[in-house]
């Protein structure tokens, strides 16, 4: 039979229970396009087969030709006469409005023009179309002429542009009103005007919105948008990773991310991924790393900008902050009830001698045992789960060196089974928090295998080089490189990884910063797995090779291997990532664990005591 007392206790851990429980959940003009090489446009309700179709192409005087955009390099005051055709694939005669425009990104990241409305102030203005409007005869073409004409006041870059052909109608919508509807194509137009080039991207408006579970043991998910903005004067791509840890270093899983084609300069895009499996630890942290490169199909540019974003963001387990105050709550009940309990026998002692003790209510001598158990659940379920990958050593060589020379580093050992990529980063004074990415996530089968089964990974460029692009100059204090092993391209999931450090002893000049015993090198394997780094780094036929964070195609730099020793290598204890970054988020969090933890021995406390005084009392009424 459910006592008073316990009908309490279920009542109050209902009640809070719920109270984390999530409650339940005309016309337009059509989009404009640019041409890749030939573009055309179609409508319905016009023509034999219910069609009207048009299209425009790069063409000479006398016939299109096989270019599939405009490309110029110029000079300030430079003047192009080019021609572009128009087509007409319909069964009866168009007439088509041709007009210049800048170009822009679309919300998709797409190549576009600016609409007729909108006037433009760059490259667009430089063109002047030998006709206006053209009418086409069905199943034709006709060939305009017109002359770019580069101011001579101009900035270096890129100044992209387009031209299009434009028809406009009026239809009926679904309601019976008149809408009118602008139909175009469009033709690219890439103009670079020559001088220094500024290659640079920015991460912009970082934010991060947790949705938690009412599952108080459950992980839950994360939104992560963020701006890419172009602020340099050529356009760009971008290779992109997010990554959300949570206080213990674990990393959710990342859905969404994508690798960007081409950022015009001046242009912004908004990026949204989705993370699932975060796990709440009050204060999680979203990392963005960002790596330009060429355009495809562009002339390389060299030392492309790398750059890393991170930001903390809430992640609060209120379900199971719910659970820990129901487990507090009850023992507070529990302990109340035992004291007025233990005072009420020795006052009615007092009274009268024959008066024998009560007999504790069964609820009572059940909460301390419910009160334990709810207490040992709360503490194994938010107990952080041990990392599946276990950090392993990494060599730097030389041993010792300078901040303008190339460095090497080596895995004391083989990367897991499934791994197909890898990437490194460095952390230090000046570095961002979550570090700099120094070797961009790359094929593993990139960089040669040292005798005891570790890759040898070059870097492209110096210590001095790294911190120029994060913004300082002075190096000093000790830098931990870390290799990861990632079971994925650009995947964020690290199988294993493998940690180094350099210390600067002065402005320009470092020693090994490695602290720990070296690890057993595998049998018959060289003890200076460094020793090979001459071996140097293949690069790809098309002369990608590994990505670098400042845009460099990987290559071996000369004179970077094989110079000097190599330092020892860390421990797993000491070569751990994520303990830096995260270790006073995890202290914190590890505190809210402390106290469910004291609440158990509490409730053991007393409940051992309790036994013990009514073993007493029952021997004394005996």
């Amino acid at each position: 039979m459910i006592t008073r007392s316990a009908r309490r206790i279920a009542a109050v851990l209902a009640a809070c229970v719920l109270a984390v429980l999530p409650a339940a959940e005309t016309a337009s003009a059509a989009a404009p396009q640019a041409a890749a090489s030939h573009t055309a446009a179609a409508r319905p309700g016009a023509g034999p087969n219910g069609r009207t179709t048009f299209g425009v192409q790069p063409s000479s005087a006398d016939k299109p030709d096989g270019r599939p955009n405009y490309s110029y390099g110029v000079t300030p005051g430079a003047v192009i006469r080019d021609h572009i055709a128009i087509w007409n694939y319909s069964a009866k005669p168009l007439t088509l409005s041709v007009y210049a425009a800048d170009a822009i990104n679309s919300a998709e990241g797409g190549f576009d023009l600016l609409p007729r409305a909108t006037k433009s102030s760059d490259g667009g203005t430089w063109i002047k179309l030998g006709r206006s409007r053209v009418t086409v005869a069905a199943r034709s073409r006709v060939i305009v002429p017109f002359t770019l004409t580069v101011p001579r006041t101009v900035t270096p870059g890129d100044h992209p542009a387009g031209i299009v052909a434009s028809l406009s109608a009026m239809r009926t919508g679904a309601k019976g009103d008149r809408v009118q509807v602008d139909q175009r194509v469009g033709a690219r137009m890439y103009l670079r005007v020559a001088g220094q080039l500024r290659p640079l991207l920015s991460v912009e408006d970082l934010r991060t919105d947790y949705h938690g579970t009412a599952n108080p043991f459950g992980t839950g998910t994360a939104t992560v948008s963020y701006t890419v903005r172009n602020t340099g004067n050529v356009r760009l791509a971008a290779e992109q990773t997010v990554r959300v840890h949570d206080a213990f270093g674990g990393i959710a899983t990342v859905k969404g991310s994508r690798d960007l084609a081409e950022i015009l300069p001046g242009n912004a895009l908004r990026i949204s991924v989705t993370a699932t499996g975060v796990l709440p630890t009050v204060r999680d942290t979203t990392t963005v790393s960002v790596d330009a490169v060429s355009v495809r199909g562009d002339v390389a540019i060299p030392d492309l900008p790398s750059l890393t974003r991170s930001q903390g963001f809430w992640a609060v387990p209120w379900s199971l902050l719910a659970v820990l105050a129901v487990v507090v709550a009850v023992a507070v009940v529990w302990w109340v009830r035992r004291r007025r309990h233990r005072r009420g026998p020795r006052q009615g002692a007092a009274r009268t001698a024959t008066t024998a003790p009560k007999k504790p209510a069964p609820a009572s001598r059940a909460s301390a045992p419910v009160a334990m158990v709810l207490a040992a659940l709360s503490l194994w379920a938010a107990a952080p789960a041990a990392h599946a990958a276990a950090p392993g050593g990494l060599t730097v060589a030389p041993q010792h060196g300078s901040a303008t020379e190339p460095i090497t580093l080596t895995a004391a050992g083989p990367c897991p089974d499934g791994t197909r990529n890898v990437i490194a980063w460095v952390k230090g004074a000046g570095f961002p928090r979550d570090g700099k990415v120094v070797v961009g996530n790359s094929e593993i089968g990139t960089y040669p295998a040292a005798p005891g089964g570790g890759r040898v990974i070059p870097l492209t460029y110096t210590m001095q080089d790294y911190a120029l692009d994060a913004g300082f100059s002075t190096l000093r204090g000790t830098y931990t490189f870390t290799v990861s092993c990632l079971e994925a391209p650009f995947g964020l999931k690290s199988l294993r990884d493998f940690s180094g450090s350099l210390r600067f002893t002065s402005k320009t000049s470092y020693t090994d910063g490695t602290r720990a015993t070296p690890e057993k090198p595998a049998a018959g394997s060289s003890a200076q797995p460094g020793g090979t780094a001459g071996q140097g780094q293949p690069s790809t036929p098309d002369g990608s090779g590994p990505s670098a964070p400042a845009g460099g195609e990987g290559t071996v730099p000369s004179g970077a291997p094989g110079q000097g020793g190599v330092t020892g290598v860390v421990n797993a204890a000491s070569a751990d990532p994520a303990g830096d970054a995260y270790g006073s988020l995890a202290a914190w969090s590890l505190g809210g664990f402390a106290v469910a933890f004291l609440v158990l021995l509490a409730g053991a406390a007393q409940w051992v005591r309790g036994r013990r005084g009514r073993a007493a009392r029952a021997g004394t009424s005996g």
